[in-house]
């Protein structure tokens, strides 16, 4: 059994996290193999001089992320995961920190029902947008910049802004990057834009996961791609099949939160992807969908984190944490593709606001953007175990409830399936009612007649029935 080495007393991160990244780091390099057997949390705890603690935190974090297995009586063993060259182990993210919204909208004249509870995936609940800070941080950014605030500014976006960014993500998603390598966009749209002009030399086969966004399957339509899809398992995209598709010329993956199942994939097929992209040459768009709010246990480190080879293309976006409104989004480019930007994108100016990155900056250098995902996080979670109780109670036997996968927005997954089921409709997924006691009577009225509308096969481009 491999042990790590004494624990140095005076150092500043966590007794848990370097332990973690001892094992996690000799797994992805091989130097554990798949299969080993891992000392106990009692003799590891001995052997560092340490409490129990902080092994069972470190391991269950490893399991959590397919690092280890835990079989009953059989201890903690290695997981099977074909070995990364140059792995640079970042700390796993510890605090958690797309603009989708593409959804077709009612024809005009349409009469829309009035809805009880609007599960809508696309919005957020603006009564909870921080208005008073935002104000004072935009007025504060106007005192402050004057009029060096109405040119063009960096074509990549705000210098301070960029810098925030890079640290926000090292910190809560494990990215590790440069400054000179994010580029501020108008939103997730834009950045799908620029994916598709930077590409524009490649082959145009693209896989993307068979059930996904709609806004961002027409995007990638509109910018002349051919989407291919992949089939989903339980723990998201079958790399089995991936692999059998050569001639792509990337793959379209939401690894942390796959939408719409919330499924999470795991170390081991994160492995797979980064060698597949290495021998076919291919390209993997990460897109770290709603990976802010995760409810049980910790998120995974950005599939970017374990990215040594300069395959993976990162979007980001401040629409779910934030609102759609302020039209700002991020991609990280590889340094082959930023090269290529800078070469091609060098006549393009910003079309993000410099007002609003300057009042996004402030709020991040103060600490409120931290605060605020923090807030939103407990209120979602508060209407998420409202919202599966209720299922549990009034659906019973009829609607099985995911509480592992059930992540970010797609709780309420498994509850439209079973509507599903019943010919009745419904729209997911973040519940707008001021009392969440009320989620329990929509509940009971949902058993006797249909009350809210679904916008249907829309979402799942290969959907049948």
């Amino acid at each position: 059994m491999l042990m790590p080495p004494q624990l140095n007393r005076g150092a500043n991160e966590p007794e848990y996290v370097r332990i973690y990244r001892f094992y996690r780091e000799r797994i992805l390099l091989g130097v554990i193999p798949g299969g080993t057997k891992l000392p106990s949390i009692r003799a590891l705890a001995q052997h560092l001089g340490v409490s129990r603690n902080p092994v069972e935190t470190a391991y269950a974090q490893l399991v959590a992320e397919g690092y280890l297995q835990n079989k009953p009586k059989s201890g903690y063993t290695a997981a099977v995961i074909e070995p990364l060259r140059g792995i640079a182990g970042p700390e796993p993210a510890v605090n958690q920190n797309l603009d989708h919204n593409a959804n077709p909208k009612p024809g005009a004249g349409q009469q829309q029902e009035p809805l009880l509870i609007d599960f809508s995936y696309d919005r957020i609940l603006p009564e909870h947008f921080p208005l008073r800070l935002w104000k004072r941080f935009m007025v504060k950014a106007l005192n402050g910049n004057g009029r060096d605030l109405f040119g063009y500014g960096d074509p990549k976006g705000e210098p301070g802004l960029r810098r925030l960014i890079r640290s926000h993500l090292r910190q809560n998603r494990g990215v590790v990057c440069e400054p000179e390598q994010i580029v501020i966009t108008s939103g997730t749209q834009q950045s799908a834009y620029m994916i598709g002009c930077l590409l524009s030399s490649e082959n145009r086969e693209l896989g993307v996961e068979a059930f996904m966004h709609p806004g961002m399957h027409r995007m990638f339509l509109r910018q002349r791609f051919v989407p291919v899809p992949i089939r989903l398992e339980n723990d998201g995209l079958s790399c089995e099949e991936l692999e059998r598709h050569r001639q792509l010329c990337g793959v379209y993956v939401t690894p942390s939160h796959q939408f719409p199942q919330g499924a999470m994939l795991p170390a081991a097929k994160r492995s797979r992807l980064i060698h597949w992209a290495e021998r076919c040459g291919g390209w993997i768009i990460e897109d770290d969908y709603d990976s802010e709010f995760v409810y049980e246990g910790r998120p995974l480190p950005a599939l970017q984190s374990i990215d040594p080879l300069g395959r993976v293309i990162y979007l980001g976006t401040f629409s779910r944490i934030l609102a759609p409104a302020i039209r700002l989004g991020f991609l990280i480019l590889p340094p082959a593709l930023l090269e290529r930007y800078e070469r091609e994108f060098n006549h393009f100016d910003q079309t993000a606001s410099r007002l609003t990155q300057h009042t996004l900056q402030l709020l991040m250098e103060e600490g409120r953007l931290d605060r605020h995902i923090r807030r939103m996080r407990t209120f979602y979670q508060a209407n998420r175990r409202v919202l599966i109780d209720a299922a549990a109670t009034n659906f019973r036997d009829r609607v099985p409830v995911y509480r592992e996968r059930s992540r970010g927005f797609t709780s309420s997954w498994s509850a439209v399936q079973a509507v599903r089921r019943t010919n009745w409709s419904v729209s997911p997924v973040c519940t707008k009612s001021k009392s969440l006691q009320s989620l329990v009577i929509w509940f009971r009225e949902l058993l006797r007649k249909p009350i809210l509308r679904w916008p249907g096969r829309d979402l799942l481009p290969g959907l049948a029935g």
